[in-house]
């Protein structure tokens, strides 16, 4: 079976078609826009035209793609599609141009189906920790032995935390901006006791999943071109973090265009990412995460309900 699913989220939408067969996949396709569905929303509510224009473009040309590969389609919407107040406008406009409905997660499903593509060949044994910081939304899930257990989603990510606290692109950001994005973002997290995802014993392994966590692992090791596949498994450490905070502050947004491993489309809200990812290791008292580049696509492409898994 060819299965492709398209993931609409607040930064940008992906779209993976592989080849499922008796619980493996085989990755045929890989793409990644990025469209800001969700830019404005922190002070309007809503999605603007011109966004959901341009956003309904990208998945009409992805629906193309897979439907030339003879792929089964399945759309997700996350984030900017459950809390935007006219999300229903840009579901409709999606469906006249394509045909698919758009099947919007809460913020616990999408948790859940990014822990499965998340922790698929990686051991998952012990206790196991996941976060999956997007655009909108920042998910916690924790779970043994393959098995989920706690789910939290955190209405904070990349793209909102971006327009609350560094929209001037034009100088260097200053220190106090970052320390109180991050202090913005630890009082989310202790509103929702992420703290008590952390055990008492048995140190957990912490999986990091979301396009910032790998961007910021492209940056770490200075990829010249953005293949993902490669940072499957590599690890981010809080000293890569802090440095990388500090590095994209001191830039401009042109300046930052030019670092190595970055790329441009995630120029302007890669330290909003770093100031997340810093803070989900404070709260799980990790001094770092392996990269997982596996999330809510692999674990919708794993799943049994949807009737995927041969």
């Amino acid at each position: 079976m060819i299965r492709a699913i398209i993931d609409i989220g607040s930064n940008s939408i992906k779209m993976r078609v592989a080849r499922v067969s008796h619980g493996k996949i085989f990755v045929i396709r890989d793409e990644t826009e990025v469209v800001r569905l969700g830019r404005g929303m922190s002070e309007t509510g809503a999605l603007s035209v011109e966004s959901m224009k341009v956003s309904c473009d990208t998945v009409a040309r992805m629906v193309r793609n897979a439907d030339k590969l003879g792929a089964k389609i399945f759309i997700a919407g996350t984030m900017a599609l459950r809390s935007a107040k006219n999300s229903e406008s840009f579901i409709k406009m999606v469906k006249d141009a394509t045909g698919f409905d758009v099947h919007v997660f809460s913020g616990e499903d999408e948790a859940k189906y990014s822990w499965r593509g998340a922790v698929d060949g990686f051991d998952v044994g012990g206790n196991v920790i996941m976060f999956d910081s997007g655009g909108g939304s920042t998910e916690f899930v924790s779970g043994s032995g393959g098995h989920v257990g706690k789910i939290v989603s955190v209405p904070v990510g990349a793209v909102n935390l971006s327009e609350k606290f560094f929209s001037d692109h034009d100088s260097p950001i200053k220190k106090i901006s970052c320390d109180n994005a991050v202090d913005h973002v630890r009082e989310l997290f202790v509103e929702r006791h992420i703290d008590e995802f952390v055990a008492s014993s048995d140190p957990a392994k912490i999986i990091g999943v979301g396009g910032g966590v790998v961007t910021m692992a492209s940056v770490k090791f200075a990829c010249e071109n953005f293949v993902p596949s490669k940072l499957h498994g590599s690890v981010l450490t809080m000293r890569d973090v802090i440095r990388q905070i500090r590095m994209y502050a001191s830039l401009t947004l042109a300046e930052r265009q030019n670092v190595i491993g970055l790329p441009a489309s995630r120029a302007d809200v890669i330290l909003g990412s770093a100031c997340i990812v810093f803070a989900a290791l404070k709260m799980l008292k990790a001094n770092s995460c392996v990269v997982s580049i596996n999330g809510l696509r692999h674990g919708l492409l794993l799943s049994e309900e949807l009737g995927v898994r041969s």
